[in-house]
């Protein structure tokens, strides 16, 4: 562990996650020069049990798998994100010596004191803690520009300016996503036509089924472009990507930090559509008491909570609510978080 700084990225079945862990890696790469490498890892039924009755350990793994981590050189830094690495990466750390940093993103559900760095956001509701740094967004590669854009870029040219992409998501249990919100989320896209002009282009995903999407696109006048997500579509016949690039203003579903996330980081103005939230869903945060405890103690985290992700948001001037027009992110926005992360990451690898 010596020379050029090392990284491990653990990456899984989670694009999500993965896209995170990699966007970080690549961060730090490109502050400190540190060398990345990716580790794809697989899990077995054992990654079913809580992380506080796993030790550090590779058992988790899949025995084809354990081969890719469980050698020397060991890495300065792992990072990883969810609940599933968790005890790989402390068995790292453990036959390092201890040397091996630990940085986490999300909410690993298990004892906070076990990372070094935890990088969460606010849909996760973690205490305050010398090693919890709270971002505004997730992690983000900046996006290349996508394959086909002068393909979309010509589709889209018949339709008036200025055009609205409509990102669509979907229910995921807290969070209630059914064919009449679908519908009110149609005429919340008109609203703002009536008010703004111009031309809608919705994108849904796999999320939204199929009666949502009708719905939605029921509620809808022309003009418009209306992208239905099928299993088996060709990823090139997806406009979200290029919308990302030639869309002038945003409304997204709030189901999703991710997609409102590449939203924001555009600079265009987003409106968050209210998404509802199961009536019998627990609500409670890791603020003080016993509550805090148990979240810093990994026995119990909070339910996530996009309604607080989106309001750290509305704060921070990054969204607007419907009723405010067509203005763009507060003046002097600035993401936070990030940098701070990243400068503690810069400090453990020098260490």
């Amino acid at each position: 562990m010596s020379g050029t700084p090392l990284i491990w990225a653990l990456t899984g079945a989670r694009r999500g996650d993965n896209a995170q862990v990699l966007a970080l890696a690549h961060a730090a790469h490109e502050r400190t020069g540190a060398r990345v490498i990716e580790k794809p890892l697989r899990y077995n039924a054992l990654r079913l049990l809580p992380n506080n009755l796993i030790p550090p350990s590779l058992a988790v793994l899949e025995k084809g798998r354990r081969a890719g981590v469980s050698a020397p050189p060991w890495p300065d830094l792992v990072i990883g994100a969810g609940r599933r690495p968790v005890p790989v990466g402390r068995w790292i750390a453990q036959r390092s010596g201890g040397r091996t940093r630990l940085v986490w993103l999300g909410r690993p559900r298990a004892p906070l004191a076990l990372f070094d760095l935890v990088l969460t956001t606010a849909q996760y509701g973690l205490p305050e803690e010398r090693n919890v740094i709270m971002l505004d967004l997730p992690p983000a590669a900046a996006p290349a520009a996508p394959e086909g854009l002068a393909r979309w870029r010509e589709k889209f040219s018949a339709l008036p300016g200025p055009l609205t992409a409509v990102l669509v998501g979907g229910g995921r249990w807290p969070v209630l996503f059914d064919a009449s919100d679908a519908a009110r989320l149609g005429r919340m896209v008109e609203e703002e036509r009536a008010r703004l002009g111009g031309a809608w282009i919705v994108s849904t995903s796999p999320r939204t089924g199929q009666r949502q999407a009708r719905a939605l696109h029921e509620t809808l006048k022309k003009p418009g472009y209306f992208y239905y997500w099928r299993d088996g579509m060709e990823a090139r016949d997806n406009p979200h990507r290029a919308l990302l690039a030639l869309a002038d203003r945003f409304i997204v579903t709030a189901d999703s930090a991710s997609m409102i996330a590449e939203a924001v980081r555009t600079g265009r103005p987003v409106t968050v559509f209210p998404v509802r939230r199961a009536a019998l869903a627990p609500r409670w945060r890791a603020g003080k008491g016993l509550a805090r405890k148990l979240a810093a103690s990994g026995w119990l985290s909070p339910p996530r909570d996009m309604e607080a992700f989106v309001e750290r948001l509305r704060r921070a001037g990054a969204v607007r609510p419907p009723e405010r027009g067509d203005e763009a992110l507060r003046p002097g926005w600035r993401e936070r978080g990030l940098d701070a992360a990243l400068a503690r990451i810069e400090e453990m690898l020098k260490s």
